[in-house]
């Protein structure tokens, strides 16, 4: 019995995640839009930010002792973590990333995104957002995609 039930919301939760259209598909949020301008930050602005930034690594250290039944010792635990930045963290300043500023299509709305892409002005990119988890982003373009 209790099968059937965790092999039931197995499947419904595959077929939720099935049904959730990929991040760069997402009409909600994702546009077409035109490089309208571009900040690149000087040296002096990006060692500033990099004097500011938080460490991007940290270091934990556990320990954990337990005893068994009748007072007998049942061991000692150690642990260390470590991690250094985060794979899905926006582009930094510090790392080199520009401001690009675009203006989707038929609109008059402009977005700021950081990039490290090489980007000019008029350029057509496809830019996330306004979604409410993700930061905005450029995604590249499928071959059939024009800003006309």
């Amino acid at each position: 019995m209790m099968k059937t039930i965790i092999a039931a919301i197995v499947l419904a939760l595959l077929a939720a995640c099935q049904s959730t259209p990929r991040l760069e598909e997402d009409t909600r949020y994702v546009k077409l839009a035109t490089v309208v301008d571009i900040h690149e930050f000087t040296e002096i602005e990006r060692k500033q930010a990099r004097a500011n930034r938080p460490g991007d690594s940290s270091v934990g250290f556990g320990i954990g002792v337990g005893t068994g039944t009748y007072g007998s010792f049942g061991g000692v635990t150690l642990g260390m973590g470590h991690r250094v930045g985060s794979s899905d963290e926006p582009p930094q300043i510090a790392k080199g990333a520009n401001r690009i500023t675009v203006q989707p299509l038929g609109s008059t709305e402009r977005i700021e995104v950081m990039s490290y892409g090489k980007h000019k002005a008029g350029d057509c990119v496809k830019v996330l957002a306004g979604h409410p988890t993700e930061f905005p982003r450029f995604f590249a373009l499928k071959p059939d995609e024009r800003c006309e």
